[in-house]
């Protein structure tokens, strides 16, 4: 059974996300923008935490946004998780060029990527403090 009503699209972002933007935008979606988001799942990096890659697991009105690895503690032979945003979204009459767009612009511009980490670690972020499965097991 299909509906034409019901679409989803894979968003890529190799930049890290401004927090304070990522949240503009979630509360945009939670607002109905761009259509109604159903699930969404995938992954994440903020420009806050830019060594740790994160799960972001959207069902409803559950949304969670959980650490998963620590670039930092990984071995030689260790490959990374992800790099920069690799959602999945699905949903009813989804605005997906516009809600891309939302994203894209909560990822860090060209004079915040180029002013590096030290300068984004001075960002606001509203977001949880994390800490990531290894550092619970230590």
């Amino acid at each position: 059974m299909t509906d034409a009503r019901v679409s989803a699209f894979r968003y890529e972002q190799v930049r890290p996300l401004h927090p304070g933007r990522l949240m503009a935008v979630l509360d945009r979606i939670g607002q109905g923008e761009f259509g109604v988001v159903v699930r969404s799942a995938g992954f994440y990096r903020l420009a806050t935490r830019p060594q740790i890659t994160a799960r972001w697991e959207h069902t409803g009105q559950m949304f969670t946004l959980t650490p998963l690895s620590d670039d930092t503690r990984l071995a030689d032979d260790d490959e990374l998780l992800s790099v920069g945003q690799d959602l999945t979204l699905i949903g009813l009459h989804l605005a997906e060029d516009r809600l891309a767009a939302a994203l894209d612009d909560a990822a860090l511009t060209d004079a915040e990527l180029a002013a590096g980490p030290t300068v984004w670690a001075r960002f606001v972020d509203p977001f949880p403090t994390w800490q990531t499965a290894t550092d619970r097991a230590d």
